[in-house]
């Protein structure tokens, strides 16, 4: 299933196009020979294929087993990333349908995903960690790979259950443009890779962070258009503020504000979370030494977060999911909030909205800023692993890798410019900032791996109707740093 006219966003793939991001201290090495591979790769044209670098070899029909485990469940993704038994018509199927023939063809096996979707909640230790851990310290060899939630990954990684992407399974090679080069640059740590995401999954895609925006109360307003605002690169904290502000209206009359009423915002509560990626900060950055860091209280993320939540905490103006459930949903739908903030996932529930909606990245610190950076949600994403014992780590490495690349023209194409642009999103604009937003995506790691809580503490000053970032923070630096050490010894340790 190649796709006729690959949009924006693949080719900045095929062109490994990364763009260094955060507070971090220094680079490591795994991001030097990152950014060199995108200096030296070819430009890449709609008429040419790219291929693996992985010879063909006959397994003899074994099965290809892969655990998938997270906090997301299927019925909400609406997709199952390695089951598709027939072609029903629906193009993420379509495309694993195909996409799977290709490689048990090629390779003479049976892939066979034994899904858990929906079970993973916890601290990192989860259900779906639980799988992998009892088959290592068993050794029965029970998968070839996983797609495990962040939170569990992450502590699978520095507790020695995984094996190093990048010299332990052979086959693999994450410079190709088929794994996220972002990703492989973010979560390297001594540089080292033990879990990683690209066209071979598309949760990533479903949990990246941005903003939905409400056509028919941009215009009744008389508004600015937010992607001319994107695109010469206004779109700001300020002005997303200032816009945000300009439309609440007590409908009924009746003193209050509550779910029949007109908001210029509908805030998810991630929403904290994501602001700080936006400014270009990192709750946690890998510095030269190859550790990692905690970077969250600097005084950017601090004027970062006081600028957004002094919006968000005002009932006047933004409605969240603490007011009625998910009563936001349906508020969007009704033309009653001009902005949500939420997932790229969400969008999929909008696909029979009367009104014209759009969809934006977050918005800059300033306009200094040269980019614009959209946070990939530590709580639904998951990530490809291999456990630290498996059967045959050859043809784990072998289906992996040409998994991945024929995903770059099945899957990929087919969550990207069918499901998205052309079920569901509008106009030929809104496929511009899904270019801009899928492109340059934050992974980061004191979020996957919870330092300090900070996660829960900074969406809880939200919950709590509380904006005193810094002594937030500083309430929980000691155990952040605690944690850090631990994390940090704990890969130095792993062989």
């Amino acid at each position: 299933m190649k796709p006729k006219n690959l949009t924006a966003a693949v080719l900045l793939l095929l062109t490994l196009c990364t763009v260094s991001c955060g507070s971090s201290d220094g680079t490591s090495a795994v991001t030097q020979a990152a950014s060199e591979s995108v200096t030296t790769a070819p430009a890449e044209t709609e008429t040419e294929r790219l291929y693996d670098n992985v010879e063909n070899k006959d397994y003899g029909g074994t099965t290809f087993d892969i655990l998938t485990a997270g906090n997301w469940s299927n019925e909400w993704t609406e997709i199952y990333e390695f089951t598709a038994e027939e072609e029903n018509g629906e193009p993420i199927n379509d495309a694993v349908y195909a996409r799977n023939l290709a490689i048990e063809e090629r390779f003479n096996v049976e892939i066979v995903e034994h899904n858990y979707m929906g079970i993973a909640v916890g601290g990192g230790t989860g259900k779906g960690s639980q799988f992998i851990e009892k088959s290592v310290l068993a050794a029965d060899c029970a998968y070839d790979a996983s797609l495990m939630g962040a939170y569990d990954v992450s502590t699978l990684a520095y507790n020695g259950y995984l094996l190093d992407l990048l010299t332990d399974v052979p086959n693999l090679d994450l410079t190709q443009p088929w794994w996220d080069q972002k990703a492989v640059t973010d979560v390297a740590i001594l540089d080292k890779v033990y879990y990683t995401t690209g066209d071979i999954s598309t949760i990533d895609n479903d949990c990246t962070f941005c903003i939905l925006f409400n056509k028919n109360l941009l215009g009744t307003y008389d508004m600015e258009s937010p992607y001319e605002l994107v695109k010469n690169g206004t779109w700001t904290i300020e002005k997303f503020v200032t816009m945000a502000s300009q439309i609440s209206t007590d409908v009924n009359g009746d003193s209050k504000y509550d779910e029949n009423d007109l908001y210029g915002l509908c805030v998810w509560q991630d929403s904290m979370m994501g602001m700080i990626n936006a400014a270009g900060g990192m709750f946690c950055s890998v510095g030269n030494d190859g550790k990692l860091a905690l970077t969250l209280n600097t005084e950017r993320n601090q004027s970062m977060f006081a600028k957004w939540i002094e919006l968000a905490a005002n009932q006047n103006i933004a409605y969240s999911i603490f007011h009625s459930g998910d009563n936001i949903e349906t508020m969007f739908a009704n033309d009653q909030v001009l902005f949500y903030t939420r997932y790229l996932c969400i969008i999929k529930k909008y696909r029979d909205m009367d009104t014209d909606f759009g969809v934006l990245p977050y918005p800059k610190y300033d306009e200094a800023q040269k980019e614009y950076y959209s946070t990939v949600a530590p709580y639904g994403c998951s990530f490809l692993c291999v456990p630290a014992v498996l059967e045959d780590v050859d043809m784990t490495g072998r289906v992996l890798e040409a998994m991945a690349c024929e995903s770059l023209y099945t899957v990929t194409p087919a969550y990207y410019d069918i499901t998205l642009e052309g079920k569901t999103l509008r106009d030929d604009e809104s496929s511009e900032m899904l270019d801009i937003i899928l492109g340059n995506r934050v992974f980061d790691l004191g979020q996957f791996y919870q330092v300090g809580g900070y996660n829960e503490e900074i969406m809880n000053l939200y919950r709590n109707k509380k904006t005193d970032f810094v002594s937030m923070y500083e309430k929980f630096e000691k155990k952040a740093l605690k944690k850090l050490d631990e994390i940090n010894e704990a890969f130095a340790a792993v062989e």
